[in-house]
């Protein structure tokens, strides 16, 4: 694998391999390790990368080295040997004017393609979760990250905006999937900012509902209820809809039943009409989102409702959970990680009135758990 050596080759390389600066942090500790080598700790090292990969600093050789292992290419092709790069490439002012004339390269053209690239993504995702499409999906939030940073034009800011709103909510489920909470909390208040300059209003309440997923999880339902506030988002119902549903799902947390399902409720009578419990898209949603970006950013089904309904009512150990949970899994959602949550969810709510299909549900779920590299899945359903 041969690069130009010039700025940026390093950054190329590393996202060739699907890495975010994070990935690549951890991968060079666990080589250095093995190599019992000495190197500084992750979080250190991806502040370090940032700086290499900008031209601010050069590696030390110890670094250079194992840059080169890691990712098959000599220093100079990376562009950190200091005795074969040219050093007036790399001066602040050039880097700028490289990075703005790149994405101000960006036209029609290439937002489509990344379009296409976040909606096979998402395909890949709904199959493989973040064990598929997690290097794809990171790889192409900084991409899009670098971009808007330097996009001026407010209408084209928008644009990419647009797009990075949904990779950086589809990175936050993957987050939230493998237990990394930190790191979703950083994608969807990513997701948040992005729809927000984008004027997308539903991507920003699935953003909201995104970090207030996080907060449940991470034990903090009062958090995230403050984080939700008093009052329904303006926008389209779809939206509304989304809020609802994130406040149900922590008061149940909580261990306000009332408040939850009142918050259900509201969320059915305020469902797009058209809405079914089969598939396809709802009316009323947020149609001015550009092409065929994550689908459930947008769009809101019945079996949507029984999927997270019923899984406020399993929180509030209420035996009626199995209803809504069946008819959602009867749907057949096209997502692995909705199937296994369901499937884990039905065997918790089964397993006190008949557990042989408890047990044929927990199998299901920690099946597709492993098949997509799901933490939270399995830890639904407790020990094995």
């Amino acid at each position: 694998m041969t690069t130009d050596g010039a700025p940026g080759a390093l950054r190329a390389a590393r996202m060739r391999q699907g890495w975010s600066q994070s990935d690549a942090a951890r991968e060079i500790v666990a080589l250095a390790r093995r190599r019992g080598e000495p190197v500084a700790a992750a979080a250190s090292l991806k502040t370090l990368l940032s700086r290499w990969e900008n031209g601010h600093v050069v590696p030390e050789p110890q670094y250079r080295a194992l840059l080169a292992e890691l990712l098959g290419c000599t220093p100079a092709e990376l562009g950190i040997d200091p005795d074969a790069r040219d050093v007036a490439a790399v001066t602040g002012t050039a880097r700028l004017r490289a990075a703005l004339a790149e994405a101000g390269a960006v036209d029609g053209t290439g937002l489509d393609l990344w379009l296409e690239q976040l909606a096979t993504a998402s395909r890949l995702d709904d199959e493989l979760g973040a064990a598929g499409a997690g290097g794809l999906v990171r790889a192409q939030v900084e991409q899009l990250d670098r971009t808007l940073v330097h996009t001026l034009a407010a209408e084209r800011r928008a644009a990419v905006a647009a797009v990075l709103a949904g990779a950086t909510a589809l990175a936050g489920a993957q987050f939230l999937d493998t237990g990394e909470l930190d790191r979703a909390w950083e994608a969807y208040q990513r997701s948040r900012a992005a729809a927000r300059e984008a004027h997308r209003p539903v991507a920003a309440a699935a953003a909201l509902a995104g970090l207030a997923s996080v907060l449940v999880e991470a034990g903090e339902p009062a958090a995230a209820l403050t984080l939700l506030g008093g009052e329904p988002p303006h926008g389209p119902s779809a939206a509304v809809v989304r809020w609802q549903i994130a406040r149900g799902l922590a008061n149940a947390a909580a261990g306000h039943p009332e408040a939850a399902h009142e918050a259900f409720g509201r969320a059915e009578r305020s469902l797009p009409h058209g809405a079914s419990s089969q598939g396809g898209p709802a009316s009323g949603v947020d149609r001015a989102w550009p092409g065929p970006l994550v689908i459930e950013l947008a769009d809101i089904e019945l079996a949507d409702l029984h999927r997270q309904r019923g899984e406020a009512l399993v929180a509030l150990h209420d035996p009626s959970a199995v209803t809504p949970l069946r008819e959602a899994l009867a749907a057949a959602p096209r997502s692995a990680r909705h199937r296994g949550a369901l499937h884990a969810d039905l065997a918790v709510a089964l397993a006190g009135n008949d557990p042989d299909d408890a047990a044929e549900h927990a199998r299901e779920a920690r099946a597709i758990a492993v098949r997509i590299g799901s933490t939270r899945i399995p830890a639904r359903l407790g020990p094995p």
